[in-house]
């Protein structure tokens, strides 16, 4: 209990020292009602029974070199409408620095070749001509391939560019504690538990599906679906170094706090595929993520809590089945 109070303390003040350098309520208001807006239009109308702000704007085609293109434009106008707004309003001329923006849109980039799965296609030559295990093997190469597409790029990144020094983006400890968020983690299972009573729940999750891999490949089930687990639970180690490690921890550099924002719209959209619930959380859990990312300069936080979460969500819907 004394790690779970020292984390909510540590929060409390991280934010208010965060909102003490200087609160703008019109952009955080206008970029929430952004949020608000593409929120609806993905999924008020698809619940209408009409194509989805995410069907309109991507229409993909995954694996394909199109994919890579229209998601790159998909997040841009996440990324691009949160620069405006603040540039507008908060008046950070570095928003428009050269560095910024170069940086800005490697990153986009690689996030959607990263959302493409382009790279599966190279994968799936070496995979197993069993469909059932080629399946399997697929779900669980898919969730290692941001190695390839995140983790490396950015690391090659931080060694060539020195506006990202000394911290590897977040990657370094930093004194950060890791008891108080597996705290937290308890805390949050019950609201993971009710969550997963909900049928919009239980339609994307488990991420794992039973494909009888197991039966060919003369193992146990919980064997096979122990590697899928920790294969999926490694994708979130990419998403955590690129969204609070990359947009925050690195571009705070060229433009301080403002990153927050700016990674926040970006980080929503990269949920439209998910249920609605997930995406609007993602908007609150992302921003105080970013806070704590940014304050503490490492992302240790985040990918504990993420990697609990994302975990506890694949086991409560399996006891759901």
């Amino acid at each position: 209990m004394f790690y779970f109070y020292h984390l909510v303390r540590t929060f409390v003040e991280y934010i208010k020292i965060y909102f003490k350098e200087g609160f703008e309520w019109k952009a955080h208001a206008i970029l929430a009602a952004f949020l608000a807006l593409a929120l609806y239009l993905n999924y008020g109308l698809e619940y209408r029974g009409q194509d989805s702000f995410y069907d309109l704007m991507v229409k993909i085609t995954y694996k394909t070199p199109q994919s890579i293109l229209y998601l790159f434009l998909f997040y841009s106008v996440a990324f691009f409408t949160a620069v405006t707004i603040l540039y507008i309003f908060v008046k950070n001329k570095a928003l428009l620095s050269k560095k910024f923006l170069i940086f800005a849109v490697i990153g986009l980039a690689l996030l959607a070749f990263d959302c493409s799965y382009y790279i599966m296609q190279f994968v799936n030559e070496w995979l197993s001509d069993n469909r059932f295990i080629h399946a399997w093997q697929h779900a669980s190469f898919s969730n290692l391939s941001s190695t390839l597409t995140v983790i490396l790029p950015l690391y090659i990144i931080y060694l060539f560019s020195k506006s990202f020094k000394p911290e590897w983006f977040g990657f370094r400890l930093n004194g950060a504690k890791v008891k108080p968020y597996l705290w937290l983690i308890l805390f949050m299972i019950p609201l993971i538990y009710l969550a997963s009573l909900t049928p919009d729940f239980l339609d994307h999750y488990p991420t794992y599906t039973d494909r009888f891999e197991y039966e060919h490949l003369e193992m146990e089930q919980w064997q096979t679906v122990g590697i899928y687990e920790l294969c999926y639970g490694f994708d979130f180690i990419s998403v955590e170094l690129f969204f609070r490690g990359f947009m925050v921890v690195g571009l705070s550099r060229l433009v301080g706090k403002d990153a927050i924002l700016v990674m926040v719209a970006v980080y929503c959209f990269l949920h439209f595929g998910k249920p609605a619930g997930e995406a609007i959380s993602s908007i609150f859990g992302g921003y105080i993520l970013g806070i704590l990312a940014y304050k503490s300069r490492n992302i240790y936080g985040g990918l504990i809590a993420h990697l609990g979460v994302a975990w506890g969500m694949e086991y409560m819907a399996f006891i759901q089945m």
